[in-house]
């Protein structure tokens, strides 16, 4: 970004200034569609202003323009969770209602293989969700409770970051597994369905959103080149499907769920996890 343009009203000249209604403009002059809102037009026009997808500004070719270039404020940095208070979590599995959960459903063994992969955290009973990235960067952690019984998750999460009162930037859950090996990537919502997908299907590298909403460009751009298979939740089938095409993955998808949604072997929303959960008493 060489920089963004403020203008000022002077010689009787036009005021240029961005537009708050960033959606007017249904695509950017660099050819993107602009259904994410980075295109920001200026006022009175919809193809000219700055995109943050392809940081280019674009002016319109009018003398009655009148506006100076300044160097914009650098964006605030990101900051990454201190290692000690990573390594610090790598315990207390005992304590743990999650581990407690992969435990009792599987053994110690398999629980111990899934705890190490996936570099599981502690917060008192509560499994930490440590999102690592490719290159080990700690970004953040998911913190929730679940059932130590059914595995089910309790109450609602909570964030690291915002314990830390620190900015952050989320990348997909097993972010860390792709430089590990060459193994094809699987992606599902859940972490929990990560983890215990990696037990019973090694082939892939499982890896989760952690949201139905969160398959993004921004967090699958890392992976793009990569072999892409999506499991989603029954019923986010055709949302998946759709986000899938717009982001202009190369991937599979699987209609599993709905399958078994249909032949009542699972529940409404039930993931891939569950349907192996449900219907294999060892694994």
């Amino acid at each position: 970004m060489k920089g963004v343009t403020a203008l000022q009203q002077n010689n009787n000249k036009m005021e240029l200034k961005f537009d708050n209604n960033r959606r007017k403009a249904s695509i950017c002059p660099c050819g993107k569609s602009n259904k994410d809102g980075k295109f920001a037009p200026f006022k009175g026009f919809q193809n000219k202003g700055y995109c943050h997808a392809c940081a280019e500004t674009f002016y319109p070719e009018d003398d009655a323009v009148n506006f100076i270039t300044f160097e914009p404020q650098p964006k605030e940095e990101i900051r990454l969770i201190d290692k000690e208070i990573f390594t610090q979590s790598l315990d207390d599995y005992d304590k743990n209602s999650f581990t407690a959960f992969l435990i009792k459903r599987f053994n110690i063994r398999k629980a111990e293989k899934m705890i190490n992969t996936y570099h599981l955290g502690t917060s008192g009973e509560d499994v930490i969700f440590w999102q690592l990235d490719q290159d080990y960067n700690i970004r953040t952690g998911k913190v929730i409770n679940y059932d130590r019984e059914t595995g089910k998750r309790q109450g609602l999460p909570s964030w690291v970051h915002n314990y830390l009162n620190q900015t952050y930037k989320q990348c997909l859950f097993g972010l860390h597994l792709i430089g590990q090996n060459n193994k094809p990537i699987a992606i599902v919502e859940s972490e929990k369905t990560a983890v215990i997908m990696s037990w019973i299907n090694p082939h892939f590298n499982w890896l989760a959103t952690g949201g139905i909403s969160n398959l993004s460009k921004s967090r699958l751009e890392v992976i793009k080149g990569r072999e892409l298979t999506l499991f989603p939740d029954q019923g986010a089938y055709e949302l998946w499907d759709n986000k899938a095409k717009e982001i202009g993955l190369n991937y599979k998808i699987s209609k599993e769920c709905e399958y078994w949604y249909d032949d009542n072997l699972i529940d409404a929303k039930d993931d891939i996890a569950d349907y192996y959960l449900k219907n294999y008493k060892s694994l």
